[in-house]
């Protein structure tokens, strides 16, 4: 017990030096048998619109979020204001985007690159090999893969925590979900003033 504790103080000390994130009440890490997380947007048959609630930069607005699955890794995300007209439409693979469309207001490189980050990570599935390790045994099981932390309950992610450096960088919280299809997501950004409520819309989606 006390060499564990040690080796988790170290571990953590450790990971602190070098300029890495440090998530609430973990002790540590461990190696973990490779876990298939968000795996929500991979089926090639569907697709999603959600009822959409943003708040960016003081100003509010009422939309439509689309979500396509072009392949298992690659999506197609388009942001629809209430009167049509659209705001972004991306095109999300691994390592890049395209965009296809973004409106004058928002044809800011960096909040674009930000926007492509934050869709990506709700959509891209990932395969992670490391879990926390908590002093707490009722903790749920949060899983790392590079960058983003998964909370994992009744085996389905529940919230992903995007980090960069010592930072979080925005939070993505599947708030329900129902025959495992997201139906209320809510996203924190951390850094820059916005947050984003989505509702499904199960009749113009294609499920």
């Amino acid at each position: 017990m006390n060499r564990f504790l040690i080796f988790s103080l170290f571990l953590v000390l450790f990971l602190t030096s070098c300029g890495s994130y440090q998530y609430p009440h973990a002790v540590g890490i461990r190696d973990s048998h490779v876990q298939v997380l968000n795996t929500y947007y991979t089926d090639t048959t569907r697709s999603f619109v959600y009822k959409a609630d943003v708040e960016a930069f003081g100003k509010k607005l009422g939309g439509s979020l689309l979500i396509a699955t072009v392949a298992a890794d690659v999506h197609r995300v388009a942001l629809v204001s209430d009167f049509g007209q659209t705001l972004i439409d991306i095109s999300l693979f691994p390592d890049r985007q395209v965009v296809h469309y973004v409106m004058d207001d928002l044809n800011k490189r960096m909040l674009v690159n930000e926007l492509a980050d934050v869709f990506r990570t709700l959509t891209e599935q990932r395969h992670a090999s490391s879990a926390l390790i908590f002093m707490d045994k009722q903790h749920y099981p949060v899983y790392a893969a590079n960058d983003v932390y998964y909370t994992v309950e009744e085996r389905q992610v529940t919230n992903m925590l995007r980090v960069k450096g010592k930072k979080e960088r925005f939070v993505i919280a599947f708030d329900q979900v129902k025959k495992d299809i997201p139906t209320r997501i809510n996203i924190q950004h951390k850094k820059y003033p916005m947050m984003m409520n989505f509702t499904l819309d199960a009749k113009q989606s294609t499920l």
